[in-house]
């Protein structure tokens, strides 16, 4: 029997991305970035659970994790806690902060070597107003020739191929076996993606519960990107296809990843 059960995103979250894998495969691109402004301090904005701000402190570097959910901000201080001695041992910190796009500046924040914007999080910008809104000021809190990564799904593959669904992920968890599903519909325009984000688990018992939640993104194809970065005041726009530093492939790559400096 099928039944609707309260959703869970942030835990689900951490469930859903095989943290180990991921930051173990990236580390080495954010690395070399940071290594190349001389990074001391990062603005993770977007930041989720804060894995990423959690691997970048423990680099040593003083990292302020922004994000407008409360669930998600509670699951980053957990997750933050645990960390706490190795963070604490490299000298580095995390700050949570609660926030969305186009309120760094105003909250204070800045100027930082490093601004991070990973996960997806780009897309849920209000429309192209409010991603010229939040690369403004972007722009605002990085220090002059500070570098800014994105990294979120390829919108460009999506518009051109309109698949109905991303490759299902199945964990094993402490509430059972749980299914995660993504389902995209296309409205009319080009100008958003709606996802379903479908979860079913599956109890000890057998038993099967589900949980949706939809999520409207603003389509931001690689192309509109530089353009508007552009005309934000970055340069040295580079955009990859993963995170081993190879172009991006906009018919077949699933990800984006653009790097940009501040003018």
């Amino acid at each position: 029997m099928t039944e609707e059960r309260t959703p869970a995103p942030a835990a689900d979250y951490d469930e859903f991305v095989n943290w180990n894998a991921r930051l173990e495969r990236e580390a080495p691109f954010f690395r070399r970035v940071f290594r190349e402004v001389g990074a001391q301090s990062v603005i993770d904005v977007g930041a989720g659970s804060a894995r990423h701000a959690i691997m970048f402190a423990i680099w040593g570097l003083d990292v302020w994790a922004v994000d407008p959910d409360d669930s998600m901000l509670a699951q980053a201080h957990a997750n933050v806690e645990r960390a706490g001695a190795e963070i604490d041992r490299a000298g580095g910190s995390v700050h949570l902060v609660k926030g969305g796009f186009g309120e760094l500046s105003a909250l204070g924040l800045g100027p930082t070597d490093v601004l991070t914007c990973t996960g997806n999080a780009l897309p849920h910008v209000a429309g192209h107003a409010g991603l010229r809104s939040a690369l403004a000021d972007f722009a605002r809190v990085l220090c002059p020739e500070g570098a800014l990564i994105l990294h979120l799904l390829n919108h460009a593959r999506l518009l051109r191929s309109r698949p109905r669904a991303m490759p299902p992920v199945v964990r094993d968890t402490a509430e059972g076996t749980k299914v995660f599903l993504r389902v995209i519909d296309y409205p009319a325009g080009g100008e958003t993606l709606d996802f379903d984000f479908v979860t079913l688990v599956r109890d000890a018992e057998g038993n099967w519960t589900l949980s949706d939640r939809r999520s409207p993104h603003t389509a931001l194809p690689v192309e509109l990107l530089g353009f508007e970065l552009a005309a934000a005041g970055f340069g040295q726009i580079e955009s990859f296809g993963d995170h081993s530093g190879r172009p991006l492939d906009v018919d077949a790559d699933e990800s984006a990843i653009v790097l940009a400096r501040r003018r």
